[in-house]
């Protein structure tokens, strides 16, 4: 007489659907970083390559001082006393909404500041040449760029995860807050285009590796 045994089912026929998604989120995360280390290797200190000396001389037409006017109130939302307060009070509000995601939201916007001074300490590129501003000698990545990007691309995906805004909403934040933080430290003339895109790979690569983290943790409960 057989003996109906319980099936044994192993550990990765159990793994909940969260696992995949993380692991394509901590890769993007790698070739994020491994892009902004990309750039850095090629940038010299005080010669720009053509592309961006080209966009410069397009982002100072007087065509552009609108643009400039109306994109000036963003350098303030940029400064770490700023996002990083936004992170601590996004926090506060999914908190008291028994909404998770608060904590991924304020190590994200932290780690873009800290990472970023951090990198600076070491890695020296010229900003623009300006008369009406001393000689800046920490241009690679812009630190406004990389802040916004690392809080936006965050801040989406726990919005988006807790069912608070759409796919669609959640786009528009991750895409729409860095390019228009990075359209601005161009035309203002305090950034190259490629400390730009630095700041985005860097301000990505950090998004993702705290929304990979935030997965692994829930997989873990």
């Amino acid at each position: 007489m057989s003996v109906n045994r319980p099936r044994v089912i192993s550990r990765s026929t159990t793994q909940p659907r969260l696992a995949e998604p993380r692991s394509a989120q901590i890769a993007m995360a790698v070739v994020a970083a491994g892009g902004f280390v990309a750039l850095a290797r090629i940038l010299e200190f005080d010669r720009p390559p053509w592309i961006d000396r080209r966009i410069r001389q397009f982002a100072r037409r007087s065509s552009m001082d609108g643009a400039r006017l109306a994109l000036a109130p963003l350098f303030p939302i940029g400064l770490p006393a700023t996002y990083i307060t936004v992170a601590h009070a996004m926090s506060y509000w999914l908190h008291r909404r028994r909404k998770r995601g608060g904590p991924t939201i304020v190590s994200a916007a932290w780690l873009g500041w800290l990472t970023h001074r951090t990198i600076k300490l070491g890695y020296r590129r010229e900003r623009p040449t300006r008369l009406d501003v001393a000689r800046r000698t920490e241009s690679y990545p812009s630190g406004h760029t990389t802040g916004t990007t690392a809080l936006a691309v965050t801040l989406a995906e726990m919005l988006r995860r807790e069912g608070i805004i759409s796919t669609k909403g959640a786009a528009a934040i991750a895409l729409g807050a860095p390019a228009l933080m990075g359209a601005y430290r161009v035309i203002a003339d305090d950034h190259w285009a490629t400390d730009v895109v630095g700041g985005w790979m860097l301000g990505g690569a950090i998004a993702l590796a705290c929304v990979g983290a935030s997965r692994q943790r829930e997989e873990l409960l």
